[in-house]
């Protein structure tokens, strides 16, 4: 039994939803060894700060709450841990701010136990070990979060990723995998989003795919859930996506898809050191549509990367004319260190403002088209949100949210709705017997 069993940590996460799911990895490990989680710093003895690298603002506002936990860790002598991805970039900048606490890289994740007991700090940079063999327990409610790997294969140009979580891909293995859906889905899961740094890369590392994965688990795994797959990039999509479409016949499967292309032109997709090209992306587009269903295709873009010049813009805005995303995740490029990007000849700041609002426009005018498309439809839905009003929130097979105003359900329950109505954002339905 630990010496600090009983005490209480609070962790607060920044970042993506694999950040979100190793801090939900920190706090299966420490439940287990009798520390008690809390919501409120205040009341907490150890504060675990779990971090992201991704973008330059990201790390600006983690800088500022770190100034904000340092005051009360030097109050109240509180432990401090540091984990997540900002720990392998800005080590002394972090230590600047909070030089009692200790540092944890992503793959160290399940060593903060061990941290956690020690006397003095410990800093665990860059070793990039494959230490991932836990996955978190369901704590109950109705959404689930299952981190299936990280890493990638990719080297692009504005990417810091090869730093924070090391080269190569870190696979958990299958059967684990199933039996923890299969567990969270006995205790009353009945969403699971199965998240990592790249979900197509899933397995590579094991020499299986993401498909046997999924096979496997709607095959060993009864019950009424659905499934949410994280980011898949192109790439090694392009590899599988044929064998992996007929499994979303199966409705326990979203039919949604988080495919990020960054550019709609080829030249500024070899500046990045993107590994396809416009048209790889738009066969992979062309796979998905031609099954006997709707989907929802989600792409991330960056606008005013160095060397996007006005036309290489234009053909971006064409092509999403072209491909018509139900949605689209805008940023503006930002500098960070070790890239290639970092070194380039950067594009002034207005300018990217300027080409981020043209193209949020076509985005959100093509959003609308597509989500009218669903007025007068009758779908089941998940309800996955209640408001402090009272509206529902209810997520279709498409991944569709749905506002549902002046009616009652529970999370996690099952509703047929009827689509009356429709924004860029969302649809408006009503529930029907």
């Amino acid at each position: 039994m630990s010496p600090e069993t009983g005490k209480k940590v609070y962790i607060e996460t920044f970042g993506c939803w694999l950040n979100k799911g190793e801090s939900n990895i920190i706090a299966t490990l420490l439940t287990k060894r009798g520390y008690e989680i809390v919501q409120d710093i205040e009341k907490a003895d150890i504060i675990i700060v779990n971090t992201c690298a991704v973008r330059g603002d990201t790390e600006n506002k983690i800088f500022r709450r770190l100034h904000e936990i340092s005051k009360t860790t030097q109050a109240k002598h509180t432990k401090l841990i540091v984990s997540g991805c900002l720990v392998n970039v800005r080590p002394r900048s972090i230590l600047e701010i909070v030089p009692q606490a200790s540092l944890v890289e992503p793959d160290a994740t399940e060593k903060i136990p061990e941290i956690i007991e020690s006397e003095s700090p410990i800093y665990i940079l860059r070793q990039y070990q494959n230490l991932r063999t836990v996955l978190p327990e369901f704590k109950g409610g109705s959404f689930h979060i299952v981190p299936i790997q990280s890493g990638c294969l990719g080297n692009c140009a504005f990417c810091i990723e090869w730093v924070t979580r090391g080269r190569g891909v870190k696979s958990y293995e299958p059967q684990s995998i199933v039996e923890n859906i299969r567990e969270a889905v006995r205790k009353g899961a009945r969403e699971i989003l199965l998240t990592g740094q790249d979900v197509a890369a899933y397995g590579y590392d094991l020499k299986i795919t993401l498909y046997d994965l999924l096979k496997e688990i709607l095959d060993k795994v009864d019950g009424t859930y659905r499934i949410r797959l994280g980011m898949m990039e192109p790439m090694l999509l392009s590899r599988f996506i044929r064998d992996l479409l007929p499994l979303f016949r199966d409705e326990r499967l979203y039919r949604y898809f988080h495919i990020p292309v960054q550019s709609g032109d080829d030249k500024v997709l070899r500046l990045m050191r993107r590994k396809y090209t416009v048209q790889d992306y738009k066969e992979i587009v062309s796979h998905i549509r031609q099954q006997p269903w709707k989907s929802s295709i989600v792409t991330d873009l960056i606008v005013g990367f160095p060397g996007e010049d006005e036309e290489s813009f234009r053909r971006t805005l064409a092509f999403l004319e072209e491909v018509r995303f139900d949605k689209v995740h805008v940023a503006r490029y930002t500098l960070r260190p070790f890239t290639e990007g970092y070194l380039l000849h950067g594009i002034p700041e207005p300018e990217k403002k300027k080409r981020s609002r043209l193209a949020t426009d076509v985005i959100l005018r093509i959003a609308y088209e597509i989500n009218k498309t669903y007025i007068g439809e009758v779908k089941e839905a998940l309800v996955e949100n209640i408001s402090f009003k009272g509206d529902l929130t209810a997520r279709t097979i498409e991944y569709k949210p749905v506002i549902i105003k002046n009616q009652s359900a529970k999370i996690g329950e099952f509703v047929k709705v009827k689509i009356v109505d429709a924004s860029p954002l969302h649809l408006v339905g009503e529930i029907i017997d």
